[in-house]
């Protein structure tokens, strides 16, 4: 082989050996690339994750907050009287709120955070009809309660056999007596209307219509004539039509009524308001509400019970 050759051959080789030490650097460059890319998403992943945490625990904090004052109201208005109606301090709305740092306990994200957003509502739960009443203990039923359930599906358009469905779920979460002996419930308590969609022969539809004007409350309860809908009422007032009730809901929002006999002089049919359904009174509230804070939004429903000066919890929802 002559030199020329040899030359030539070296050369090519050198050449193929910088070619790919050029494809190794940039392989090396782009895995690199690759690399501190991930990284730095893993590390942004990470930073969210820790926001999101920390804007949860706020909203927590602003919620037991609510709740706190929902509970003072609550015990401030028992002290003023016994009657509850809906011209009284629990009863309005607190429209959506913008809360300062001073509230969210001092804590920001970072400098673009925004102010958190509180807007709830305190509700009668004795203005619904509650469910618990269809049982009247010993495992009979409430004739008053099964036919006013069934006089309110009638009023919704739905069929008046679910009534008995409902009636036979609620008296299977209550102790028996049998040939006096106590036997216990056969299946579990009933919480929320929305537990009824376990029952055979029961569809959803009836479910959904239902749940504006039920309640499942811990015990049998009295209906505040003072809140109820013109729907509950006249389910429970067998001698009235809806358009009464209505009639005497519009009646009902420029005054309130201390007795159940000043209520009923209101009514166009002048009915019996029995004390064993109604009352002027209440002990269960619905207090729900919904907190906006950074990219966590929290709405919650808590059952509050209140007993003498004290306010308990009964259970809460979130979604």
């Amino acid at each position: 082989m002559t030199h020329r050759a040899v030359n030539r051959c070296t050369g090519r080789r050198r050449a193929l050996q910088q070619g790919a030490a050029i494809v190794v650097a940039l392989l090396v460059v782009t895995l690199s690339a690759v690399v501190v890319s991930g990284l730095f998403w893993r590390e942004q992943v990470a930073v969210r994750s820790v926001q999101n945490r920390l804007a949860l625990a706020q909203a927590r904090w602003i919620e037991r907050a609510a709740l706190d004052w929902a509970k003072v109201v609550l015990r401030s208005d028992q002290r003023l009287g016994a009657v509850d109606h809906l011209g009284e301090a629990w009863a309005l709305p607190v429209l959506e709120t913008r809360l300062d740092e001073t509230v969210t306990g001092g804590a920001k994200l970072d400098d673009s955070s925004r102010d958190a957003v509180l807007a709830g509502q305190v509700s009668d739960a004795q203005a619904r009809f509650n469910l618990n009443s269809l049982a009247a203990g010993s495992g009979q039923v409430s004739v008053v309660h099964r036919d006013g359930l069934r006089k309110l599906l009638s009023m919704l358009g739905r069929s008046e056999a679910a009534a008995e469905l409902i009636t036979q779920r609620v008296l299977q979460s209550q102790p028996r007596l049998v040939q006096g002996m106590t036997l216990p419930p056969t299946r579990g308590p009933l919480v929320r209307v929305a537990d009824l969609l376990d029952v055979p022969g029961l569809d959803a539809a009836t479910v959904r219509a239902l749940e504006p004007f039920c309640i499942v409350l811990p015990k049998p309860s009295l209906v505040n004539i003072n809140t109820a809908s013109p729907e509950v009422i006249a389910s429970l007032v067998p001698a009235i039509a809806l358009p009464s009730a209505q009639r005497f809901v519009a009646r009902r929002e420029r005054t309130f009524y201390r007795t159940l006999e000043q209520a009923a002089q209101d009514f166009d049919d002048r009915p019996t308001l029995s004390p064993a359904v109604f009352s002027v009174a209440s002990a269960y509230f619905l207090a729900s509400g919904v907190i906006r804070y950074e990219r966590v939004e929290s709405q919650s429903e808590t059952l509050l019970e209140r007993l003498n000066d004290r306010i308990d919890v009964l259970w809460q929802q979130r979604r």
